[in-house]
């Protein structure tokens, strides 16, 4: 689960580095194995998994092997954030584990440069470094650092853990999804076939007003939306917005629907939440997202291929770029519903 911020933010020592891997990550990891890559002394990208039983230790440094080199990556670091051991300090927690990493990461021409022990990332945790006994510190307050405030400024939350981070995807109740359910196939039963163009402006007209609405969406609004995303001409136009002023605010329109849509339809949503959030560099909300997408329809064809980016580490500029590919589509979709009603007035 790759994260980045979107400007480098300058940190004044090593633990000022590893107290802002919760506001890298968007939670506080536990159990968890964080890899920090280097470029030109700067963390191109932050990488999460869960810390592996022990006969999985080279199974996960083939898996981080591919997107490492993918991404370029010569030198990394690499943050064990577990409860101590017993046998501390003579041994650190899943020492075999660093071990090995660095010997099969060594052996395609990544770095290991330092590794470390971390108990928590909470203020005052004491960080103790496996290549070297007498390189240890105390964190400072995670809150209080350079990386924390600019995380705030782009609008980010840091979550205390992953669970906290799923939450806000949690859905409506099923008695509402229900509801929703058979207003949609009512909805569909007694209308013709979705206009695409006409569907793109109900979803642009949602998202400008989602940023002065006040409470939830209603039930039918959620049902149109559903029905206007199903179509894939308005799903995939609607990944342009991604770089556009509203994408913040088309990410909270997607967050939303994500809860409220019944399935299959919900996957729509959860994947533009997926798009939306990996291409800002948040990889934690959007590995969530995808979650919800692929719980709503198993086999999605475009949750599939987000997985994939998202497993190899595809920097967000790409993704950035690629959400400009579908601009052209997007006008053309709204420049048509623009002259139909144009024609409509006239008559």
């Amino acid at each position: 689960m790759p994260t980045t911020l979107p400007k480098p933010i300058r940190v004044r020592g090593v633990g000022d580095l590893y107290a802002a891997i919760p506001h890298l990550m968007g939670f506080h990891p536990a159990d968890s194995l964080v890899v920090l890559v280097l470029k030109d002394h700067v963390i191109s990208m932050t990488m999460r998994v869960d810390l592996p039983r022990p006969r999985h230790r080279g199974m996960l440094a083939a898996q981080l092997e591919a997107p490492l080199l993918e991404h370029g990556a010569a030198e990394v670091i690499l943050v064990v954030v577990c409860p101590p051991s017993v046998h501390m300090p003579e041994e650190l927690p899943h020492e075999p584990l660093v071990t090995t990493l660095r010997n099969k990461l060594g052996g395609v021409g990544i770095e290991v440069v330092e590794a470390v022990w971390l108990p928590s990332c909470q203020k005052d945790a004491h960080w103790l470094c496996y290549l070297d006994v007498d390189c240890h510190g105390t964190l400072p307050d995670p809150q209080l650092s350079a990386v924390a405030a600019a995380s705030a400024h782009e609008g980010n939350v840091t979550f205390e853990s992953r669970a906290a981070m799923a939450a806000i995807a949690a859905l409506d109740s099923s008695e509402a999804l229900e509801r929703r359910s058979a207003l949609l196939d009512e909805l569909v039963a007694n209308s013709g076939e979705p206009d695409p163009s006409t569907e793109l402006r109900r979803v642009l007209d949602a998202i400008d007003a989602t940023a002065e609405r006040k409470g939830p969406l209603p039930d039918a609004e959620i049902v149109a939306l559903a029905r206007a995303l199903a179509v894939p001409d308005v799903r995939d136009a609607s990944l342009a917005f991604a770089t556009q002023p509203r994408s913040r605010t088309a990410e909270r329109l997607w967050l939303e629907l994500t809860r409220s849509c019944p399935a299959p339809e919900r996957a729509e949503p959860a994947c533009l939440l997926a798009f939306y959030a990996y291409q800002r560099g948040d990889g934690g909300i959007a590995s969530i997202a995808l979650d919800a997408a692929e719980d709503a329809c198993p086999g999605h064809a475009l949750a599939k291929l987000l997985r994939a980016a998202v497993s190899a580490a595809i920097p967000p500029e790409d993704m950035r770029a690629l959400s400009t590919t579908y601009m052209d589509s997007a006008r053309k979709l709204l420049d048509t519903n623009a002259q139909s009603s144009s024609g409509r007035s006239q008559s």
